[in-house]
């Protein structure tokens, strides 16, 4: 079994939500020289990198889709950018102000069926899991330096903000490879889609 890829499953916004973050990303690119966050699709993480234990990926699909069949959409919101040493990017944490339960409940249900397919030796396994998860959806990601930090934020507050609540419904299976996990692994980054999962009211 070729171990050389990382897994991840995504929350997909929109249509309108996807083509504003996407044309952010594709702003800092052309006048930042930031990359990183170019390189995925436009997504919210619900579960992030993990490497798979030495089975077909059949199984795994199909935990998925026991969690899927039984979810119903939920709105997602952003009211402010979420900063830290790693990037920035729109905070989705929230609802109303509050932690946004749906979201969160549903990524625990989507960690307690995939956790029995991730490898004992997972390198993304105590950055994913052993830290709390907080929803975003990246703008710069990694390759920004912490001295572009306040030039970037005031180039976006000239644009548009992602203000207005959206429906998740579509959820992306991802398979990625890098020529570097140990080290740069974004510099190299590539993806296929695995599956697709639509939500239904």
């Amino acid at each position: 079994m070729n171990d050389s890829f990382r897994y991840a499953l995504y929350l997909i916004p929109p249509y309108p939500v996807g083509r504003l973050v996407m044309e952010q990303h594709q702003v800092l690119r052309k006048q930042f020289g930031l990359t990183a966050a170019d390189h995925f699709q436009v997504h919210a993480t619900v579960k992030g990198f993990f490497k798979k234990v030495e089975r077909p990926l059949d199984p795994l699909l199909e935990a998925l889709d026991k969690v899927f069949v039984e979810q119903k959409p939920f709105l997602v919101e952003s009211g402010e950018y979420r900063i830290d040493d790693v990037g920035i990017g729109y905070d989705c944490s929230l609802l109303d102000g509050k932690q946004n339960q749906e979201l969160y409940a549903f990524r625990e249900k989507i960690v307690t069926a995939v956790r029995p397919f991730i490898a004992a030796d997972c390198d993304f396994a105590a950055s994913d899991l052993g830290n709390p998860y907080e929803a975003h959806i990246t703008l710069a990601f990694r390759d920004i330096p912490l001295s572009l930090y306040d030039d970037v934020l005031a180039y976006l507050a000239q644009g548009p903000f992602l203000e207005e609540p959206f429906l998740s419904q579509t959820f992306h299976f991802l398979a990625f490879s890098s020529e570097d996990w140990s080290g740069s692994w974004w510099h190299t980054l590539t993806w296929r889609l695995i599956k697709s999962w639509q939500l239904q009211n």
